[in-house]
């Protein structure tokens, strides 16, 4: 049995990997002033052996757990008839599981932002609470079917109403101590008619008379502001004749309101969230825009003529930019992973060459601090890996900059062992070892939580948010491994973690053709509208594409600009992306779809967020390339370039409008630049011949594997298709279809952008046809 109150000790079950949630759990019970003994699983196969050999009051049950979640878990638990409340904690808050747990038996939904003593308090109590009322109601049950003697004594000590109804639909018994709540007695009922009872109730009436047809069934009904959970049972004479029905109803008020406080609490934490997401995306936007322009001018700036002092200032301006937006990224890169849209990607890379460039990046830094920085990498381990390398230079660039930040006149050491191997994968061990400050023995769990530093003296000499560390052990985790510490104050720290990579694969790498440096003056004159609202990009990108010698009109929302190209002849539009009024995505569609002969008009997306989700929107909506901001010079030339040269070939224009779609003989030219392709075939034609012949021949049957893949819902298989697909694309020399591969690659697995992959699908395919055509002609 349950103990009565909370008063007394209760003996408790956590099933959770995460030593970080048990710790939580259990802190928020003490704080809760709950007494209880705790039992603790890291595993379900482990819980499930607890469970068969104790008796527990509650059970704590992870969705996500190493060996099944936790829906599979619950399973188990109430085919062993065990009668324990459970309640599920889980870092989402997805009603769809919610309501999925309670189905299968769960007490409660609890979310790990609301693992604190009140959270924890209430729903244990709550779950206890209905616990005892649904175990009180069984035996209830049971009491009616084994005795009638027992019958009006059980009615008169628990919240019930028991009536029996004749073949006529009149009451011959009614009684419960549940009558008094909705302001009726004992018996009061008899000899009328069930319509005249419950003439208030049409839909008790409609369940009483399905009873008397001879259906058995339960409701919930709600009377006088009181819920009732009815079981009607139809009673049976000779022949199987329904002679009447028994109806037992069970007062479940607290169980309901405790439902509904549930719920709302549960849609009010979902609104929350996004509320915050909003906010952070909202206000990201408005903080880039400004650093963006800041950064873009200081280049500018530091390229004029200035005195040595002049200079210095403006070096301190550029450092203390770069560090504001590295506080913003980890501010934006925590709420992705809070909000489970952080998504991981495959790739063959050198892992030394990462190493070697992530600490070129670090070296100055270690150098101003009179750091040594030594490297050892394992022999045994190739050059060329499978797996995340953006998210491993991220974890590496924290991991070493935060042993430079900590260390000064010292040594910080990076190393890299292979500790397994097996046929295709190789499990990987970094450390990085610092001879610094090191950390206290109580703060070394402290650390890895959110917005923590060791001490306040920390943050206040060395800066930073506290979640360079967080964010790290939380991509880690994302890839199957663990971030550990080991520190002495005064002596260093080590910081180790294991990742599991594959073998590099026989994928062709994608090349980069190395770009001579353009001449602006062989474009000739050159007219440029830029739709931008922040007057700081206005000044920065005006003092680029003037000295450039172009011509400059300048839009300050998207509605303008459109006005402004309908009235005037341009050869490029350079289009921000998020500005009041109409916006970019707006702006290029109107543009692409209602401006006749000036439709064809090359676009370059400007955007603070170079996602490859945010380029394959970019792309759907109707643009020809994209720079990122803040502004890089070169990199808008090289587009410009590409764009507006004498012999361009015409721009592909996609109609977006859903209700006229666009047939491929209607699409226009595909511009096909071979031109690496032949650099690379250093004049072999023959070898030139064959790539384009297994383009023509092997491209569409991939595109159609794709398009099955995405009817079946194989999201996996789509990710691999994009990513075979990319270098082929870029050999061919169609930019717009590798962007559109990398953006499939990226959001094929992501459920809130599946709508766009199709999308991005049905694109490349008829570009491809048309590509395909021109490529046989050649």
């Amino acid at each position: 049995m349950l103990p009565r109150n909370m008063t007394e000790s209760l003996h408790l079950l956590i099933i959770d990997d995460d030593e970080v949630d048990r710790m939580t759990i259990k802190r928020s019970l003490k704080a809760a002033g709950i007494i209880s003994q705790t039992v603790l699983a890291d595993t379900g196969t482990t819980g499930l052996e607890n469970v068969k050999s104790q008796a527990f009051d509650c059970i704590f049950i992870d969705f996500q757990l190493p060996d099944m979640d936790g829906l599979e878990l619950l399973q188990k638990i109430r085919k062993m008839d065990a009668e324990v409340p459970i309640l599920l904690v889980t870092s989402y808050g997805d009603e769809r599981v919610a309501a999925k747990a309670i189905q299968l038996g769960a007490s409660d939904y609890i979310s790990k932002s609301l693992l604190t003593p009140e959270g924890i308090s209430q729903s244990l109590r709550s779950a206890i609470r209905l616990r005892r009322i649904e175990q009180e109601k069984k035996a209830a049950q049971q009491e009616l079917q084994n005795a009638q003697s027992q019958l009006q004594t059980i009615i008169e000590n628990i919240p019930v109403v028991v009536s029996r109804i004749d073949e006529n639909g009149i009451f011959t018994y009614s009684a419960g101590k549940g009558l008094k709540l909705v302001g009726r007695e004992n018996n009061s009922a008899i000899g009328k008619s069930i319509f005249d009872v419950y003439a208030a109730y049409p839909k008790v009436i409609e369940k009483l008379q399905q009873a008397m047809r001879g259906e058995i069934h339960r409701a919930t009904n709600e009377i006088n502001d009181y819920c009732f959970e009815t079981l009607y049972q139809p009673v049976y004479g000779e022949g199987g004749k329904c002679r009447g029905l028994m109806t037992f109803s069970f007062d479940i008020t607290d169980r309901v309101k405790a439902e509904e406080a549930l719920q709302k609490a549960k849609e009010m934490a979902e609104e929350s969230v996004k509320m915050k997401q909003q906010f952070l995306a909202n206000i990201s936007h408005e903080i880039r825009t400004p650093m963006n322009g800041i950064m873009g001018l200081t280049g500018v700036l530091q390229k004029t003529q200035l005195s040595e002092e002049q200079r210095t200032y403006l070096d301190a301006i550029h450092t203390s930019s770069e560090r504001l937006l590295v506080i913003l990224n980890d501010l934006l890169d925590f709420s992705k992973m809070e909000a489970g849209k952080i998504h991981l990607e495959e790739t063959n890379f050198n892992l030394r060459k990462l190493i070697g460039e992530t600490i070129d990046l670090l070296t100055p830094k270690a150098n101003e601090r009179r750091n040594r920085l030594k490297v050892i990498i394992d022999p045994q381990i190739p050059d060329e890996v499978t797996g995340d390398s953006v998210r491993l230079s991220q974890i590496l660039t924290n991991l070493i900059g935060n042993a430079i930040k900590f260390t000064e006149d010292g040594q910080v050491r990076v190393l890299v062992d292979n500790v397994k191997e097996n046929t295709d994968t190789l499990l990987l061990e970094f450390e990085v070892q610092d001879s610094g400050i090191g950390i206290q023995e109580d703060k070394l769990d402290s650390v890895f939580e959110s917005f923590s530093q060791a001490s306040n003296d920390t943050t206040r000499k060395y800066g930073g948010t506290g979640l360079g560390l967080t964010i790290t052990k939380q991509l880690i985790e994302l890839q199957g491994g663990k971030l550990q510490v080991r520190s002495r104050v005064g002596e260093g720290s080590t910081f180790s973690f294991s990742l599991l990579f594959r073998k590099a694969d026989s994928q062709p790498e994608t090349f980069t053709a190395q770009e001579d440096e353009i001449d602006p003056k062989e474009l000739g004159a050159v007219r440029v509208l830029l739709a931008e609202d922040n007057e700081i990009n206005q000044l920065l990108a005006r003092k680029v594409i003037t000295d450039w010698g172009f011509e400059l009109d300048i839009a300050a929302n998207g509605r303008i600009a459109v006005d402004m190209l309908k009235e005037n002849d341009y050869d490029v539009v350079l289009m921000d992306m998020q500005m009041p009024e109409m916006d970019g995505y707006e702006a290029t569609k109107y543009i692409r779809n209602e401006m006749g002969a000036k439709s064809n008009i090359p676009i370059i997306a400007f955007t603070a967020h170079a996602t490859k989700q945010e380029i394959g929107r970019c792309m759907l909506a109707g643009a020809n390339a994209y720079v990122s901001k803040p502004l890089k010079p070169n990199e808008l030339l090289s587009e410009i370039y590409d764009l507006v040269q004498e012999e361009p070939g015409i721009v592909f224009k996609p109609d977006l409008r859903e209700e006229n779609p666009a047939d491929s003989e209607d699409m226009g030219e595909v511009n096909i630049d071979l031109t690496f392709l032949k650099e690379m075939a250093a004049g072999n034609q023959a070898f030139m011949d064959e790539i384009i012949g297994m383009f023509i021949s092997g491209t569409p049957e991939s595109l159609q594997k794709m398009q099955e893949a995405i009817h079946e819902n194989d999201w996996p298989n789509v990710k691999a298709i994009a990513h075979r697909l990319k270098s082929s694309m870029f050999l061919i020399g169609i930019k717009e279809l590798e962007m559109n591969m990398a953006a499939i690659e990226q959001n094929a697995q992501n459920p809130e952008e599946q709508e766009m992959v199709q999308k991005l699908l049905d694109r490349t395919r008829k570009i491809c046809e048309i590509a395909i055509q021109k490529l046989r002609q050649l």
